[in-house]
């Protein structure tokens, strides 16, 4: 018997047949759908839960306050997501945006090892359906490019659960810390920061964010990186090499988003960033850095919702995807104008916004553990992210010079989306005392406070004030950016010369001699065998085998040659045939 219904188990049932019975009307089902994952949700009580079995094999859910701080919002945004998405004629990217969720949930949910490894591949699957739902050729090398990346995590995943059950006789999700300097450790890790985007492993994240549909963009920055940022958070709290790897991550996400032209793919790069500051305070393992972890999480989820379903709005009114060739387009919709300043001011970090009352929490943990490199990165990536998002970015599309384009109206569900992110981004930001009661460790930080609250509004008026001066040197440029990819790109480029110069010549003029000359052989023996086949078998069928059957009758003949005596000696030997037949039957 079952101890309780998975939250996300209708949304596992209905999505199937929501794809193969597809209406637009259905939409409308999946929408409930999410709605109902969420509330079974947050009726569930903590323990562990388990009763299904298959094989002998118990899968196991455990519900304490750190997996129901994520599922909450994971289940919460995917109702958003998919009410942005209401109008859309597509079964693929609707199924996918409801499977999606329910994968992340079944994540956060996940006690033992294999359901874990089962969602985590589930997030991969639906992960490339958003992306190849833009039924583009750019769309198409970014999803075998995701699946590529993502073969490596899940393998990397598979091989150490599978290490940790066959070694060790672990088939839950523990705190791994122990088991440091083990292998199972580190491939287990690995699949963790991949799908976190940690640099270099990142370069799979602005490719596909940007190549997606705008719809499939919304769910795609909710849900893979922050189920990554959940499992660090479970399983590895307190490694060092996280805390140092999150903090370069934070600062380089902000290096390479000021680079960028395409909105969505510059927002790609403060994902990376934002999602930095979550892998620093996994690292870093305190009670208060856990914490800020997940509460920067549960905030980013929202507000860089918020800045995709924006963006995703400017590109559905205009058709238009590049930053240089809007402008004024404060003119055009001011409703998702204020959509945008919310989600950027959130972003950043400005007081009265989820993202002050989140995003300090980690940086004044890593101050109070007296780690400078650390608080140093992220303050700078927060002075960096106003400069990029609210500046630069809301300066060349909202007030800019005003480009010849034309705005055509957003659907009612967009706009009723991304006022409900809005009003969740300021709710948060009002309330922390509300939203600090379900983090999932004891919590006793205070972020309004004078000294912090006049400090962030110097650094942003300070900013602010140089961003006028350099304006004209960082204004767009149509162009596209490499990071790591520069760096994939060139020894894929070292290899292909390899191959076509040395290993190519070589196997023709070597190797392929050599299977040359094996390959006669073989085929010389086989001819062999053949004629030996032929000479033997064939013949003697063809000649000897009709001469034996032309002797039969010939043999019957000589037996039947009229002789009456014989026929009589024939006939008393059937008679006893039978007569002893009959005795050994009674």
């Amino acid at each position: 018997m079952i101890d309780i219904i998975p939250p996300n188990l209708p949304a596992l049932l209905l999505g199937p047949i929501i794809y193969f019975f597809y209406r637009k009307s259905l939409n409308y089902l999946a929408l409930a759908t999410a709605l109902l994952t969420f509330i079974l949700t947050i009726k569930l009580e903590p323990g562990i839960y388990g009763g299904f079995k298959i094989l002998g094999y118990e899968f196991l859910l455990k519900v304490d306050a750190l997996s129901l701080f994520f599922a909450y919002v994971f289940s919460m945004f995917g109702f958003i997501g998919l009410l942005y998405a209401l109008h859309v004629d597509d079964r693929i990217q609707i199924t996918a945006g409801l499977m999606y969720m329910a994968c992340a949930v079944g994540v956060a949910f996940a006690y033992d090892i294999l359901s874990f490894y089962l969602f985590w591949e589930g997030l991969a699957i639906f992960a490339v359906l958003l992306i190849i739902s833009a039924r583009t050729k750019v769309a198409y090398f970014s999803s075998i490019r995701y699946i590529l990346v993502h073969v490596i995590s899940g393998l990397s995943l598979f091989l150490g659960i599978l290490m940790l059950w066959i070694d060790y006789s672990i088939i839950t999700l523990e705190n791994y810390r122990e088991l440091f300097g083990t292998i199972p450790y580190f491939l287990i890790l690995l699949a963790f920061v991949i799908n976190a985007a940690v640099p270099p492993l990142n370069a799979w994240l602005p490719d596909a964010y940007p190549n997606s549909t705008i719809y499939g963009s919304v769910f795609l920055c909710a849900f893979t990186t922050k189920s990554a940022v959940y499992a660090l958070i479970r399983v590895f709290p307190g490694d060092m090499l996280l805390a140092i790897a999150g903090a370069l991550m934070a600062f380089y996400g902000v290096i390479y988003a000021i680079l960028e032209n395409n909105p969505r793919r510059l927002l790609s790069y403060h994902t990376i960033s934002q999602v930095g500051f979550m892998v620093c305070g996994a690292g870093l393992g305190s009670y208060e850095a856990l914490n800020g972890a997940s509460a920067h999480a549960f905030a980013h989820i929202i507000y860089e919702g918020l800045l995709f379903m924006s963006v995703g709005a400017i590109i559905y009114a205009t058709g238009i995807e590049r930053i240089h060739q809007l402008g004024g387009f404060v003119r055009k919709n001011p409703w998702i104008t204020l959509y945008f300043f919310v989600g950027a001011l959130s972003i950043s970090g400005v007081p009265l916004t989820c993202g002050f009352v989140s995003k300090s929490i980690t940086i004044h943990s890593a101050s109070a553990l007296h780690r400078p490199f650390e608080f140093l990165l992220m303050e700078l990536a927060s002075i960096g992210t106003f400069f990029n998002i609210v500046l630069r970015m809301g300066y060349h599309i909202f007030f800019g010079e005003e480009k010849p384009y034309t705005a055509r109206p957003v659907p009612w569900n967009m706009h009723v989306a991304m006022i409900i992110a809005s009003a969740l981004c300021i709710l948060i930001g009002l309330f922390p005392g509300i939203y600090y009661k379900f983090l999932p460790y004891p919590i006793h930080y205070e972020p309004y406070t004078y000294g912090h609250i006049v400090g962030m509004l110097a650094l942003f008026s300070g900013v602010t004030v140089i961003f006028f001066f350099v304006r004209p040197l960082i204004a767009p440029k149509p162009k596209i950016n490499l990071d790591t990819d520069w760096f994939y790109i060139s020894i894929s480029r070292v290899i292909y010369r390899f191959v076509v110069k040395v290993l190519e010549p070589f196997e023709y003029k070597y190797v392929g001699e050599f299977y040359k000359s094996l390959v006669d052989k073989l085929l010389a023996n086989l001819r062999n065998t053949l004629f030996l086949f032929n000479d033997g078998l064939l013949i003697s069928l063809n000649k000897e085998f009709p001469l034996r059957i032309n002797s039969i009758p010939k043999k019957i003949a000589n037996i039947f040659d009229g002789s009456l005596l014989k026929y009589l000696q024939i006939f008393i030997i059937a008679i006893i045939i039978f007569y002893l037949m009959s005795l050994i039957s009674f």
